[in-house]
């Protein structure tokens, strides 16, 4: 509980130095993404920068900011186990690439993150070994799973339904164990805007029956709201998936959204219910919730400022732009 109490307060300070819409409105309105960089340094980020060009290296200094954020949270909760639920998706993300890469013969180098539980190098070797152990359950049968899948289907979708179905049983594992419900609840949320994405698109591709198929093989179990919800609607179409939304943990993307939403709308409908409930910390003094929120909210903090830097370097308007950024935590 003292790591607790120190961590706390802690983020609290750092939620001080969190880009919210304030500092993203001023990025919008810079002239240009090297008057970014310079606003993004006088915020307190650590740009990175060619070191022979001088050039501002987005994904790097993005990065560099998320990164930041796992060794403080791990350095003041002395490295506690529920700290590892959020970086699963990041061994995720590398299982992907190093599965569709090697088929295709590929590198997935520039693909891979360096802050998940595994290594990313011993995720790529495992891969190409085709030995998976060091992965740990229930990565190592999903990934073997999707490596087979993959070689008799060819289809890269398979990889991401079967990998994800992982990383949220492995996230939801950890939390349970360390008894953290607040990051649980967090994980159980997050699974069900995933099924109720997913469904939506599929209505919206008007798949039929062999949509049918892919909405009972893609849905996740272990959030709030069954599967049966999601494929009962879809018997019924995208009007009646709105209404059942709307009666569950849901409600808030139901009302945000809806049938005359385009999907950009409603992804963002989705992340700003998430975000709504991580909110929820605020609240709290100290505990699990404050620091864990805190890393929620440098996720999306990175989140928006992708969206903001790329909408500028492709000379999009500051209105398309802003249509875009998630709720943020400060």
């Amino acid at each position: 509980m003292e790591n607790y109490l120190f961590g706390s307060a802690r983020v609290r300070v750092l939620e001080n130095g969190l880009i919210g819409r304030e500092k993203l409105e001023r990025l919008l309105a810079a002239s240009g993404v090297d008057r970014c960089a310079d606003l993004l340094a006088e915020f307190g980020v650590a740009v990175r920068r060619d070191e022979q060009t001088g050039a501002f290296l987005r994904e790097e200094t993005l990065l560099g900011r998320l990164r930041a954020a796992y060794e403080e949270v791990e350095k003041t909760t002395g490295n506690a186990p529920w700290t590892r639920v959020f970086r699963w998706q990041y061994d995720c993300n590398n299982i992907k690439a190093a599965v569709k890469c090697f088929k295709r013969g590929v590198s997935p180098a520039g693909m891979l993150f360096d802050f998940g539980n595994l290594n990313a190098d011993d995720v790529v070797s495992g891969v190409e070994k085709n030995d998976f152990s060091a992965f740990g359950e229930p990565f190592a049968a999903a990934a073997r799973e999707a490596t087979e899948t993959f070689a008799k289907t060819g289809n890269p979708q398979w990889v991401d339904l079967i990998l994800d179905r992982a990383c949220y049983a492995a996230m939801l594992a950890d939390a349970s164990a360390a008894g953290a419900a607040f990051v649980a609840e967090l994980v159980r949320l997050r699974i069900d805007l995933t099924n109720l994405l997913t469904c939506v698109r599929l209505l919206r591709m008007k798949s039929g029956e062999a949509g049918k198929m892919m909405l009972r093989d893609a849905m996740i179990d272990g959030g709030t709201v069954e599967p049966s919800v999601f494929s009962e609607a879809y018997e019924q179409g995208e009007e009646a998936l709105w209404k059942a939304a709307a009666r569950t943990d849901l409600e808030p993307v139901a009302k945000e959204a809806g049938v005359a939403s385009s999907l950009t709308e409603i992804e963002r409908a989705a992340d700003n219910c998430w975000m709504l409930s991580v909110r929820r910390a605020k609240m709290i003094p100290y505990g699990v919730e404050p620091i864990a929120a805190y890393l929620a909210a440098t996720e999306y903090e990175v989140r928006n400022l992708r969206i903001v830097l790329a909408g500028i370097e492709a000379g999009l308007s500051p209105k398309t732009v802003a249509e875009r950024i998630r709720m943020s935590y400060v």
